[in-house]
């Protein structure tokens, strides 16, 4: 398998989760337009319980992979999405649209997880961080693309054919990372599932403080992003009535963390994973900083393209702060880079879940949802990572923007 053709494959198996996510924002109001309104489900339910999911799933496969191997991991993942796809698109309740999409959300963590243990098989450290940062590049085209396609499937199939479409996708990936892709994990580094080992190893990891802040940061990071995913419908199409421009719109935005991503592959070669994640974090309390000031001076309503200004440069944070948290967190992980991952992607989930409900929550309206996402994710983040980075690392990064200690 050449270079190319894994790169691709790992591209698309972890795109598969964006897609899922994505891709289905267009066709909510067509699926909560064919069932009656009930008390207990919600539209945005489609989402959060899709990230619930997620969170379990990305728990369990993590052990699983480092046991079985990388393939068999991501095989069972897609499986298990693949029912949830099944259950969800011959729903006849809404209630069953959320179970089916519950399942989609566990079942996506197998390509996510194991995807990301296949990569630190094959790379580590600064090597590592730029395989995550070209991988992530060529993803920026899912948030661009997603919501496009969503829409035009649901035009032409109805609803049920976008998560038709996804168990086609499943169904092809499934098959080609089984036919040409190797085992990455050799059968000596496995790691038996055993109770007792596998509680002794998750301590090990999460009593670790180079593992465990950083972790948390990721879920704060993401929690800001999932705010915004959380609010868009609302920002572009109750408050700038503009429900049509919402895939173009996310394109835009997408295009800051796309350019974010391509300048970390030459940056993180010379100056590490450090310069790049306090720039990013520094970048995402400014952007914060700039939509709670035009949303207070605009009663929660600014100029769209000054929304949009702000906004992009918080995504460009965001891309600056994605590959390298993730490599950060998995640098010294070793032989536990399955567990490892799972630990990662599950706490940050959780971590992301709560902080972007709690801020959906308790502000005011949803410009200022997104402005405090953005500030409070900075400065937490800012607090935590001086725990996981050595003070050598800080020096550097104050030297290099002209501070001197």
């Amino acid at each position: 398998m050449s270079r190319a053709e894994r790169l691709a494959l790992y591209v698309a198996l972890t795109a598969i989760t964006a897609l899922a996510i994505d891709g289905v924002l267009p066709a909510m109001p067509m699926i909560e337009a064919a069932f009656p309104p009930s008390p207990s489900f919600s539209g945005a339910q489609i989402i959060t319980v899709f990230v619930l999911g997620m969170a379990i799933g990305e728990l369990a496969i993590g052990p699983i992979s480092d046991a079985a191997g990388r393939r068999p991991a991501v095989i069972v993942g897609l499986a298990i999405f693949v029912f949830g796809t099944v259950v969800a698109a011959t729903a006849d309740t809404f209630s069953a649209v959320i179970i089916g999409r519950f399942f989609q959300g566990v079942g996506v963590a197998g390509p996510k997880i194991g995807t990301r243990a296949m990569i630190r098989d094959r790379y580590a450290g600064s090597d590592m961080a730029k395989v995550m940062s070209v991988i992530f590049t060529l993803l920026i085209l899912v948030p661009m693309i997603a919501p496009a396609i969503g829409a035009a499937v649901a035009a032409v199939a109805g609803w049920r054919g976008v998560f038709w479409v996804y168990l086609t996708l499943a169904a092809g990936l499934g098959a080609w990372l089984w036919i040409r892709h190797p085992e990455t994990l050799t059968i000596e580094r496995r790691v038996p599932l055993q109770p007792r080992r596998l509680a002794r190893n998750i301590v090990m990891v999460t009593s670790r403080l180079d593992v465990m802040p950083v972790v948390i940061v990721t879920g704060f990071v993401f929690g800001a992003q999932l705010t915004y995913f959380a609010v868009a419908a609302d920002i572009f199409s109750v408050l700038y009535g503009l429900p049509d421009m919402m895939p173009a719109l996310f394109a835009i935005l997408a295009t800051g963390t796309g350019a974010a991503l391509l300048l970390n592959v030459r940056l993180v070669g010379r100056t590490g994973m450090e310069v790049p994640i306090f720039s990013g974090l520094l970048l995402l309390g400014a952007s914060g900083a700039g939509l709670f000031a035009v949303a207070a001076l605009t009663d929660g309503h600014p100029p769209l393209e000054v929304l949009i200004s702000l906004a992009w440069f918080g995504f460009f944070a965001l891309g600056l702060l994605f590959g390298n948290l993730n490599a950060f967190a998995m640098r010294s992980l070793g032989d536990f880079a399955g567990l490892g991952s799972s630990i990662i992607a599950s706490v940050s989930s959780i971590v992301a879940f709560a902080f972007a409900s709690a801020v959906e929550l308790l502000a005011e309206g949803p410009i200022w949802a997104v402005a405090w996402a953005f500030i409070l994710a900075a400065l937490l983040s800012a607090v935590l990572i001086r725990l996981a980075v050595p003070n050598g690392s800080r020096k550097r990064l104050l030297r290099s923007i002209g501070i001197r200690r």
